[in-house]
């Protein structure tokens, strides 16, 4: 029995459609569980936040990818929720201390295989996404199942790592300047280099050097289709490149065998950057103290910028690559929807578009006999499993080091009974057996289906965050 009846205000990450229909749908199963919900459509200020709060009377609010804005905090009586479900590099930067120690921080699967390894002053956990009773009720009859494989997602946009010598000898001009010691730092010198460089330097440059350098990093050290991404670990092994090879000898790791005097020479322009403490948080912190009058159209430099697009988003394109390329050697029976495929050519051969509607989605599960399946974390509890898995549609997900873990595909199914497991060595063995394996697939789907409705609607989220704040 609940303790208290709450008024919950839910804000999404971004306006788009699936945050609208999620916080939606949490509102509506916090509703159907004798609570009190609204969600917004879109993210808003802390003034309108607050605003919100004492006209409503609301007690509880929880947002998607946000923290406390230290600057206007909430009215004292509210209790803060946050919900992460995407980390990156820059996200932890004095992350903790915008936590008390009366909210709660959950993460879509286990906080440290996300990203988040600091310590926290307040209750922390994992929430799922959830399934909507209309989802669960959808009918897959009448649909035939005629098409082999389909993948449902969308990815960033590639970086077009384009030679262009000439902005990047403009790049270490100004770069050099900037470093002479202490006249490269004064006012005067500022304003000449704004002067002569603003017109031909884009604010966001990173150099072509500096960026073949990542990409390297990046292929060399993250391995496609085994969940094992550790996004601080490639953003590190980024940085310590520079360290290595350049002027902070004293924070070489003593272990090191990085030999590439390659990589070296491409990244040594960059060593700057890294001086003092060795955690890559300080080293933002003092750069973005430093840079933030140059930098206008962002709150974190290109360079970071360059390093968390590659330890983040690299790799989901790096997974996708591979998984088709490997799958297509099956079958040529491929559809791909999603945003941003477009922009990437191994897509063009089986690219159908975007998926507008939530119902041509659902009848897109059960009209493929297998739904592939990626997650550069191996975290595989995902919107698009769970509702895949609810109209009893068949998944097809890599194996990961991380399977146990909270939002591991083991916490909650079983490979065999619920999905397909595979791995980069297995795959088209195990591709081809489930495709020929009819009644095995939709036997799965059924168990799998079970289990969504018994623990995985979004009552049952709602049930498990009023449970935590009566802790």
């Amino acid at each position: 029995m609940n303790k208290k009846r709450y008024r919950i205000l839910i804000t999404p990450s971004v306006a788009a459609p699936y945050d609208q229909r999620m916080v939606k749908w949490l509102a509506d199963g916090f509703n159907s569980i004798g609570q009190y919900a609204g969600a917004l459509s879109a993210p808003v200020s802390s003034t309108e936040l607050n605003i919100i709060c004492e006209s409503q009377s609301i007690d509880v609010v929880l947002q998607v990818n946000r923290t406390r804005d230290l600057n206007e905090p909430l009215p004292k009586n509210v209790r803060f929720i946050s919900w992460f479900q995407d980390v990156y590099p820059e996200t932890i930067d004095g992350f903790s201390d915008k936590f008390c120690d009366s909210d709660i921080l959950y993460s879509l699967g286990d906080p440290s295989v996300l990203g988040i390894k600091t310590e926290m002053p307040c209750f922390t956990s994992c929430l799922f996404t959830g399934v909507d009773p209309e989802t669960l009720a959808f009918s897959r009859n009448n649909i035939e199942q005629d098409l082999d494989f389909s993948l449902c997602g969308s990815l960033p946009p590639p970086v077009n790592v384009i030679p262009d010598r000439k902005t990047d000898i403009l790049w270490y001009v100004d770069d050099f300047i900037k470093q002479v010691p202490l006249l490269g730092k004064s006012r005067l010198i500022w304003v000449l280099r704004r002067l002569i460089f603003d017109q031909r330097l884009p604010v966001d440059y990173v150099p072509y050097s500096i960026l073949v350098a990542m990409v390297q990093i990046v292929q060399a050290f993250y391995r496609p289709l085994r969940g094992e991404l550790d996004i601080h670990m490639l953003a590190e092994s980024m940085l310590n490149l520079a360290k290595l090879f350049g002027e902070t000898e004293e924070f070489i790791p003593r272990n090191s065998n990085i030999k590439d005097s390659r990589i070296a020479r491409l990244i040594k322009p960059y060593s700057h950057l890294y001086l003092g403490r060795s955690d890559f948080k300080a080293r933002l912190v003092r750069y973005l103290a430093r840079e933030s009058k140059i930098f206008k159209n962002s709150a974190v430099p290109p360079i970071y910028q360059a390093v968390s697009y590659f330890s983040q988003s690299y790799p989901r394109i790096m997974d996708r690559f591979a998984l088709i390329d490997m799958i297509s050697k099956v079958s040529k029976s491929i559809e791909m929807y999603g945003n941003g495929l477009s922009a990437h050519e191994f897509t063009h051969p089986y690219l159908k578009g975007v998926i507008e509607n939530q119902e041509d989605l659902l009848r897109m599960y059960c009209k493929s006999k297998i739904n592939l399946n990626n997650n550069t974390h191996g975290l595989g509890m995902h919107s698009r499993t769970l509702e895949c898995m609810a109209v009893g549609g068949f998944i097809f997900m890599h194996e990961s080091p991380y399977d146990n873990k909270p939002g591991g595909m083991h916490t909650e199914f079983e490979p065999d009974v619920h999905y397909g497991a595979y791995t980069p060595e297995n795959i088209q063995e195990e591709a081809q057996r489930w495709l020929a394996d009819d009644s095995g697939r939709i036997r799965a789907g059924k168990n799998a289906k079970t289990v969504i409705r018994e623990r995985h609607c979004w009552h049952h989220r709602a049930q498990q965050i009023i449970n935590d704040l009566n802790r």
